[in-house]
């Protein structure tokens, strides 16, 4: 393989890189270019995306937000708050044997290790996405790794046909009661059941309204997603999910529940409906989250879905070692 260079890229250079994330196994919803900018712009954030060129060829890449020139130390993410992944991206080379796949992943992930450990950043964190399964070109050069899980349900059948017993019980509850769902975008109704959520919890949300309201309107005007929303027969709002989707699968970015309401099966009827209503649009499977939380993790896998690993890697330098040592002292 030819060297390959990594650069930041421009403004001018948007659609390639869309039309590489559409085109790789790691690219998601979450590394689009309309994505990153609009988190960049709602938590005045500076990204910048690296661009990897076989040639003039532009075959992998990473984006990074990175902290504010004001800031004292120098960090960097592949993902902001409300996004799941980020982190590197590859071009797809079709059937091509296994010693050329791990090679071309090799490269792309070892030029941009190299190119972002040359900027000397005292923090640096990327949460790559599921279709990333190697990350040795950062380990093998001192990056730490991290494991994530998530759970992805295929929807090529009738989603109770391997469910616990308990996700029928739930569902005819709600059911019975008059709970029913309908697909509709309402901003207020989905802060409030997140905000109550997180109340029960004993915690603040974890982004601010604007941003989150920010991103839900994006992702209603650019048709990317959707809202489901679950009513009593009174009219009174007691779940809600936000589901985005690509090329490859759709995925329950967000969900909150009436605390006062969580016994009613109302948050399992919500998810039947969602997984019928993607099946009859022929969404072959969802990616359901949730994975690194225990409570949801017991919720979520009553559908039987599959476990599935992802990969973070990081490193950090002495000054922020240091700043880190400090702050947890007493």
């Amino acid at each position: 393989m030819a060297r390959l260079e990594v650069r930041e890229l421009g403004k001018d250079e948007l659609q390639l890189w869309d039309a590489l994330v559409a085109g790789s196994d790691q690219g998601t919803v979450f590394h689009t270019s309309n994505w990153l900018f609009k988190n960049a712009s709602l938590l005045n954030q500076v990204l910048i995306l690296l661009g990897c060129y076989e040639g003039e060829k532009l075959v992998g890449g990473c984006p990074l937000f990175l902290s504010n020139r004001s800031s004292i130390l120098r960090l960097a993410f592949s993902t902001p708050r409300l996004t799941p992944y980020g982190g590197v991206i590859a071009s797809g080379i079709g059937s091509a044997k296994q010693r050329r796949k791990d090679m071309h992943i090799w490269n792309i992930t070892l030029s941009i290790q190299e190119y972002i450990a040359q900027k000397r950043l005292e923090y640096v964190n990327l949460v790559n996405s599921p279709g990333l399964t190697d990350i040795r070109a950062f380990t093998q050069s001192g990056w730490s790794p991290e494991v994530y899980y998530t759970y992805i349900l295929p929807l090529e059948n009738d989603p109770l046909k391997d469910a616990a017993k308990d996700v029928r019980q739930n569902i005819r509850k709600a059911q019975k009661q008059g709970i029913y769902s309908i697909v509709k975008f309402d901003p207020d109704i989905f802060w409030d059941l997140t905000v109550r959520t997180f109340a029960k919890q004993g915690r603040k949300p974890l982004s601010s309204r604007a941003h989150l309201v920010g991103l839900l309107e994006m992702i209603h005007q650019q048709g990317i997603g959707e809202m489901r929303i679950a009513y009593t027969p009174s009219g009174e709002a007691v779940a809600a999910d936000v589901t985005m989707w690509d090329t490859k699968m759709a995925h329950s970015w967000a969900a909150a529940a009436s605390p006062e309401h969580l016994n009613t099966g109302a948050s399992t009827l919500l998810c039947y409906d969602l997984f019928n209503s993607l099946r009859e649009r022929n969404h072959k499977s969802i990616n359901m989250m949730a994975g690194n939380t225990p409570h949801l993790s017991t919720f979520i896998s009553s559908f039987n879905p599959k476990l599935v690993p992802y990969y973070g890697v990081g490193y950090s330098r002495l000054k922020f070692n240091l700043a880190k040592m400090l702050l947890q002292r007493p």
